[in-house]
């Protein structure tokens, strides 16, 4: 159960009295989980919407019940002392479960926004501007302090698109700090009420100005924006502009993903505009992982088409732009990738490490953890399309496999919620996976592992009523993957089939009937290689492991012989292991091989997504 929940049930529900009258200041049963968590305890929960209203609640429903009853009054409500003598009355409140922070800053928060906060350990009381401004910080990492510097009407719309697109929600304090914010810059578009609706419909208009006689009231060119404009129109948040060749001609090429010559645009045109703003974000991107993780989703979009496309000097450009990005993915690995274990899991899990974390740090009573082995970004587009046609609720992120990305290590470090055991592969998952739930004080038979794939259909019947925490693995990507000679033409053919023989549209929405909150993610991508050479026996001596991508040495002396022996390899290194970084692979000269184990960021970037019902 998610902390503050948790406080608020310590809170309410005392063993001396079945029957509890709650005076409800700030509406936290309205959240449905908060209702549902004493419903769990067995607790009927009434509402009364006036005080003469609850009298009569407590007359015919309390007052001869033996049954456990929480009756919801108005923070109006005055207990009278024949009722007093029978039930236990308590006023509730937001300052009682976040003392710190400002109650009418927080007030109006999606349940998620304050599991989050319910997180952070504070050690002094904020004021209402210092909680708007921790609020900003830490559920939507805005830096607020660099909101009104140069470039100031730019950096505050790429603020509210960050804002009002993320799935945090907001209320009314951090609507109406905005606007005062917004109003010195940009009153046009404060005319209505500040919203997700009318910041697109402003930004469509000025996106449409600009882009047919470049008059409009911002810098679209800049810098600060260009990263999540592309990103708005790569995700159909923004309607690309139909435009005329001279016009289209005039338009900056990382600007492109939001214009086009033909009402059917074909798959090169769209490739064309994905390849020239990747480029621009290749040139600017920084090692911070949220842009990685925004990036990764707009390559796989470009990926597939490039899958689709039959112009080789296209194909060529975009293979250019990928090797660019991972060329820079790979400073990003070299300078913060060691440091991002150490990061808490309760917001995000920057790393599969911290996945059971997450999980753990969430509000719902039924969680299913699904691990499917091998698939990489741009195949879980693939299944993302599919399931988004089934109207779910769908949060796509993302997540960092360990390095090396082999199984025995990352799927390791997914279900023991830490680092893996080098000296261990991934045969005792299903151990490790139960003895963290166990940490977290589950009961045994509360938690559960299987495996499901083509060849092993899981039965959904057949899991208890009692699984509040269910891990499942799939390993039939891997095998499929491992097993594409052809490359990733073929693959991304294979994954298709995949989806349709393994049932897992299915299996999903059986496990969200069953009240699952369902996260799904993969333990390593994968990459189509070129073969550089075989390991000789010489170059095997010594190993621990190996795969096409790695290799781990039994000391540092063997290690240094193959680097000193092998100058021609792109490759980074972590203790005794060296993985390659580029698209080479330990096998024959030329021949091409899908497969994984090295630090290119289709193996290293793999989804991390919440499915829920809508």
């Amino acid at each position: 159960m998610n902390t503050w929940v948790e406080n608020l049930r310590r809170t309410i529900i005392t063993n001396k009295y079945k029957h509890i009258i709650v005076a409800d200041t700030d509406k936290l049963f309205d959240y449905y989980e908060v209702k549902d968590a004493f419903e769990k305890e067995d607790f009927r929960v009434l509402n009364s919407k006036s005080n003469i209203e609850a009298r009569v609640i407590y007359e015919t429903e309390m007052k001869n019940s033996d049954k456990k009853i929480i009756l919801l009054v108005s923070k109006s409500y005055k207990i009278l002392p024949d009722i007093e003598e029978k039930v236990h009355f308590i006023t509730v409140s937001l300052n009682m479960l976040f003392p710190n922070l400002d109650t009418q800053a927080i007030k109006g928060l999606s349940f998620n926004s304050l599991c989050m906060l319910s997180n952070f350990k504070l050690y002094s009381v904020l004021e209402h501007n210092q909680t708007i401004k921790f609020l900003l910080e830490n559920l939507y990492n805005i830096d607020c302090d660099s909101l009104k510097h140069n470039n100031a009407k730019e950096r505050i719309i790429n603020a509210l698109i960050i804002i009002f697109l993320e799935k945090n929600g907001i209320n009314e304090a951090l609507v109406k700090y905005l606007t005062s914010l917004v109003a010195p810059y940009i009153p046009e578009l404060i005319k209505e009420r500040l919203s997700s609706q009318t910041l697109l419909k402003y930004l469509q208009s000025q996106w449409e100005n600009y882009t047919k006689n470049n008059l409009c009231n911002i810098d679209f060119t800049n810098k600060v924006l260009v990263r999540n404009i592309g990103y708005l129109f790569a995700f159909q948040h923004l309607k690309p502009v139909l435009m005329t060749s001279a016009q289209y001609n005039e338009i900056p090429s990382f600007l492109k993903i939001g214009v086009y010559l033909n009402q059917e645009q074909d798959i090169d045109r769209e490739l064309e505009s994905l390849t020239d703003y990747l480029s621009e974000q290749a040139d600017n991107i920084e090692n911070q992982r949220e842009q990685w993780f925004s990036i990764i989703r707009i390559l796989s979009k470009a990926k597939l088409l490039s899958l689709d496309s039959k112009n080789n000097e296209l194909l060529r450009k975009y293979s250019k732009v990928e090797d660019k990005l991972n060329k820079r993915f790979q400073l990003f690995i070299e300078n913060d990738y060691s440091s991002l274990f150490s990061l808490s899991g309760v917001r995000k899990p920057v790393v599969v490490s911290r996945i059971l974390d997450y999980i753990n740090a969430q509000p719902e009573q039924r969680k299913a953890l699904i691990v499917i082995d091998g698939m990489n970004y741009w195949q879980w587009n693939i299944l993302a399309e599919i399931l988004n046609k089934e109207n779910l609720d769908i949060t796509q992120g993302a997540s960092l496999a360990f390095i090396p990305t082999i199984t025995a290590w990352s799927r390791q470090a997914i279900f023991r919620g830490e680092k893996p055991n080098l000296n261990e592969d991934n045969s005792k998952e299903k151990e490790l996976f139960t003895n963290y739930w166990q940490r977290q004080n589950y009961l045994t038979h509360k938690i559960h592992y299987n495996r499901f794939g083509v060849a092993n259909n899981l039965d959904i019947e057949e899991i208890s009523e009692e699984i509040s925490m269910l891990g499942l693995v799939c390993n039939d990507l891997d095998d499929v993957m491992h097993g594409a000679s052809l490359g990733n033409v073929q693959l991304k053919n294979s994954t298709a089939q995949w989806i349709e023989q393994s049932n897992i549209i299915q299996l999903v929405q059986d496990l969200l009937k069953k009240k699952f909150c369902i996260y799904l993610t993969s333990d390593h991508g994968n990459i189509e290689a070129k073969g550089v050479k075989n390991l000789n026996l010489k170059d095997k001596v010594g190993t621990l492991s190996r795969s096409k991508r790695h290799i781990y040495f039994e000391n540092e002396i063997l290690k240094e012989s193959f680097i000193k022996e092998h100058p021609f390899l792109e490759y980074g290194l972590k203790n005794m292991s060296l993985y390659l970084s580029d698209n080479s692979a330990f096998n024959q000269e030329n021949h091409t091989v899908i497969t994984h184990g090295g630090s290119h960021l289709w193996e290293v970037i793999v989804p991390f997504v919440r499915i829920n019902e809508k």
